[in-house]
């Protein structure tokens, strides 16, 4: 990174400040700061689903991760997880602002009561912390600077905080869109002479046909546990709350839909410069002896010119800003709205009250992130640990209060997050499985067992959506 590149970096950044605090004017209130008064257009909800999914882990995640898995990671990873999101799109997410007010606590609380909304609550906050993105943003930093990947993390942190904090839905709407589109382009313009840098597809599969043949296999290069693993987290995009949140704020259901299903092809034709980056970076370094997601700043950087560079480093780094604003925003409110507010007996707090706990919970978040994004060798490691303990306590209750019209009690989903929780804890500390060398996710285990628990439980207690209705609620 040259002097222009640095200069270009802090322009950005500076700039991205500049947008929080102009919206920072016109986010007073509550349906503002969290919903952006539910007036999203489609260009802002495709860029920020865009950026959100796709930062530290979607990004520098996913290019080191694919060079152990190569093309599998297409075959299994990628379009598994795109396939189901059509219904996603098409019936799930416009479904949470017809049966809640836009989080999923408040459906939960709906369907099964205070304290399945309370757990549910807690289990979503610490997904929020996002930890992988912090641990990208570390290797960002070794990658362009050589800088200590703590330091820069705690001022890429920050920035985020800062803009969570100034502008809400709609400054984070906004820097999303300009970051998505920095993001792609510049990702994406390295690509090429990265690819032929290496001989083409030829180059690729004469390199790894002796040390790493499956690397250029559909499904070969990962473990079975590990791709089944995969693809259930495939199906952990339902209840990711960042998704209801942009529906809830988008200016009507058909436009959440058509920006989804314009995403789709977006991020398809992404992942396969991602995934062949990984593999690519294999090529380069057969034996992984730099740290993958350093290698891939460090290189593309090599194949950019001067400004691109500065360029290329503010769409990485802005793209895990983008997720970071968004999730502390989210996390934020459902602190502030859903867990204070049953706690404190359905008083809702004051609008102002309300924004001043998410900020402060935008620190904390952001405190505690840093204390832990390094303690997992790669970024998608992180990643998928805390999506495997939300997928394994919130995913059969959530779905079933969203697509089941028939009876759903109280005591279903409270057994049903309960032992989804307890079978996490048991088979990922206690007594963890271990197949071929390889020990099993206990979402495998724990997921079949919440859904059990689900069916027993619903065999008892109230269902309190049916009494609600006869009520008139």
């Amino acid at each position: 990174m040259t002097v222009v590149d640095n200069i270009v970096v802090v322009a950005c950044f500076l700039g991205i400040l500049l947008i929080g605090y102009f919206f920072s004017k016109t986010s007073q209130d509550m349906d503002s700061f969290y919903k952006a008064n539910r007036a999203l257009p489609w260009s802002l909800v495709v860029g920020t689903l865009m950026a959100s999914w796709y930062g530290g882990a979607g990004v520098v995640g996913t290019v080191g991760y694919s060079t152990t898995m190569g093309l599998a990671g297409f075959f299994i990873w990628s379009i598994g997880a795109h396939a189901v999101r059509f219904p996603l799109a098409l019936w799930v997410a416009p479904r949470i602002s017809v049966k809640a007010k836009g989080t999923i606590p408040d459906l939960l609380r709906v369907h099964y009561g205070k304290f399945a909304a309370v757990l549910g609550a807690i289990i979503i906050v610490i997904t929020c912390l996002s930890i992988a993105e912090i641990a990208a943003v570390g290797y960002v930093g070794e990658g362009a600077w050589h800088a200590d990947k703590v330091m820069v993390a705690i001022i890429v942190v920050a920035i985020s905080i800062g803009v969570t904090c100034l502008g809400g839905l709609m400054g984070v709407a906004v820097t999303d869109m300009i970051f998505f589109f920095l993001m792609v382009t510049c990702v994406s313009s390295a690509f090429p002479k990265l690819f032929f840098s290496v001989g083409g597809m030829d180059g690729i599969k004469e390199a790894l046909s002796g040390p790493a043949p499956e690397m250029i296999t559909a499904f070969g290069g990962i473990p079975i546990p590990q791709a089944a693993m995969l693809i259930i987290m495939c199906i952990n995009l339902y209840k990711d709350p960042a998704f209801y949140q942009r529906f809830a704020a988008a200016n009507s259901p058909k436009t959440g839909k058509r920006a989804m299903l314009l995403c789709f092809s977006i991020w398809l034709s992404f992942d396969v410069v991602t995934i062949m980056t990984g593999t690519i970076l294999r090529v380069r370094d057969i034996s992984l002896s730099v740290q993958p997601e350093v290698a891939y700043v460090s290189t593309v950087i090599e194949f950019l010119p001067v400004v691109a560079r500065g360029l290329f480093v503010v769409g990485i780094l802005g793209a895990i800003v983008s997720t970071l604003d968004s999730y502390y925003l989210i996390g934020g409110e459902i602190i502030s709205n859903d867990i204070i507010y049953m706690l404190r007996g359905d008083k809702k707090l004051k609008d102002k009250t309300s924004i001043t706990i998410t900020r402060i919970a935008a620190i904390v978040f952001g405190i505690i992130g840093l204390a832990t994004a390094f303690k997992f060798d790669r970024v998608y490691d992180a990643f998928l640990f805390l999506s495997s303990i939300s997928m394994t306590v919130l995913f059969v209750p959530l779905i079933a209060a969203l697509m089941y019209d028939g009876k759903k009690t109280n005591m279903a989903g409270i057994a049903s997050m309960i032992v989804g929780g307890i079978s996490w804890i048991l088979f990922q500390y206690v007594c963890p499985v271990v197949v071929s060398g390889v020990q099993v996710d206990p979402v495998l285990i724990g997921l079949p067992l919440s859904f059990v628990a689900y069916l027993i439980g619903n065999c008892f207690g109230k269902d309190l959506s049916a009494e609600r209705k006869l009520k008139g609620l």
